[in-house]
């Protein structure tokens, strides 16, 4: 059956009104997340300005900030040795010294920012994700014990990762063994005893149902997310074959093509449930379905 709150494709598209909120949202975020990176470019300033010349701020500004402005981020300053980034950096700062001459500090803060500005993004990404499942959680959580459950909570790193009630489980971002890929949503049966989530995995218990959740509000980027979910989605059914469990996809930039998509695979069956993320009613209603399974 198709869900009652979705009774045509432009039920699931998102409102421009909707997209206004959620670009306001992130934007707050984004300026909180912002704030340290600001305070770490203002003493690189301090520090550039006691340098004369571009090869004197290896002496005096940190390693790892000098390699970030040679365009290396965190995560790949890893893979190299305290010597080869000072190799890397020396190289750098002579072809900054080429180009910019006595401009050299602006040319060292630019790049320095241009490369935090591709971290911030990636931190970004999570945050857009961890608010879409933060949403989905509080309602579910809400409908469990509007129906006298006490569903408990497995908290890492300030994240929900499972909510387990009554006779079942739910998973968050885990990868179950016979499908071999990450999925968003995994509701499974609980089982009878304390089991680790590799065990849980395994396949020993029954699966109930799996679902993606797609956060990101940029309409621009609803059909990639789109796409992502469906092949996610389409590797499960391929992997239960006949006996699938049931299928669930929410999202928050819903456009008219994919919404006409999402719209045929629920008359088709192929999914059980949809629901728009910006639309309180529709969450409701998804999170409602899944406690009753």
């Amino acid at each position: 059956m198709i869900p009652k709150l979705i009774t045509s494709p432009e039920t699931l598209i998102t409102s421009h009104e909707a997209t206004c909120s959620g670009f306001l949202s992130q934007a707050k975020a984004k300026n909180l997340k912002a704030a340290p990176y600001v305070k770490e470019a203002l003493k690189l300033w301090e520090l550039l300005l006691k340098a004369e010349k571009a090869s004197a701020t290896i002496d005096i500004i940190p390693l790892n900030t000098l390699a970030t402005a040679t365009g290396l981020s965190d995560k790949a300053r890893r893979y190299f040795k305290d010597t080869e980034l000072r190799r890397m950096v020396r190289a750098s700062l002579a072809s900054i010294m080429k180009m910019a001459d006595h401009h050299f500090r602006e040319e060292i803060l630019y790049r320095y920012l241009l490369t935090k500005g591709d971290t911030l993004g990636g931190e970004m990404r999570n945050v857009t994700g961890a608010l879409a499942q933060a949403k989905f959680t509080k309602v579910l959580v809400q409908n469990l014990r509007r129906k006298g459950w006490k569903p408990v909570c497995k908290i890492v790193e300030k994240k929900i990762v499972q909510i387990s009630w009554k006779n079942r489980v739910l998973l968050f971002d885990r990868t179950p063994a016979l499908v071999n890929k990450n999925v968003d949503v995994i509701l499974m049966e609980k089982p009878a005893k304390a089991c680790t989530d590799r065990e849980l995995l395994s396949g020993s218990c029954p699966y109930i149902a799996f679902g993606e959740l797609k956060g990101g509000i940029d309409p621009a980027g609803a059909d990639e997310h789109w796409k992502t979910a469906r092949s996610a989605l389409h590797r499960i059914r391929e992997a239960f074959k006949e006996s699938c469990p049931k299928l669930f996809f929410a999202g928050s930039a819903i456009q008219a093509a994919m919404a006409k998509e999402i719209f045929q695979q629920l008359n088709s069956g192929e999914l059980s449930h949809a629901a728009n993320l910006t639309v309180e009613a529709q969450v409701q209603d998804l999170c409602a379905w899944l406690a009753s399974l």
